[in-house]
């Protein structure tokens, strides 16, 4: 699991059969303090995360192609939860 925050959105004209109709994010990995902690990423997001939402990325690929239901799926990270503020 990486703790990361959505920047944005990905929109592709052309892409693998499994990802039509599917919500894709950017997001960057952060630390416990929201610190940038890593290179920005694509993930899944079937809960429609907001952008600047911190989140829990899963990196199991398997669990991702499950998903959207087909194996061969170029996915591998996707959206597992959203983080509340403790405060």
């Amino acid at each position: 699991m990486i703790l990361a925050r959505v920047d944005g959105h990905a929109v592709i004209s052309i892409g693998h059969s499994s990802l039509k109709a599917q919500k894709i994010v950017l997001c960057t990995p952060i630390d416990e303090h929201g610190a940038d902690a890593g290179s920005p990423f694509a993930a899944l997001d079937p809960i429609g995360a907001g952008q600047h939402t911190r989140v829990f990325i899963t990196t199991d690929g398997s669990w991702t192609q499950n998903s959207v239901h087909d194996d061969t799926s170029p996915i591998r990270n996707q959206v597992m939860g959203l983080v509340d503020d403790a405060e």
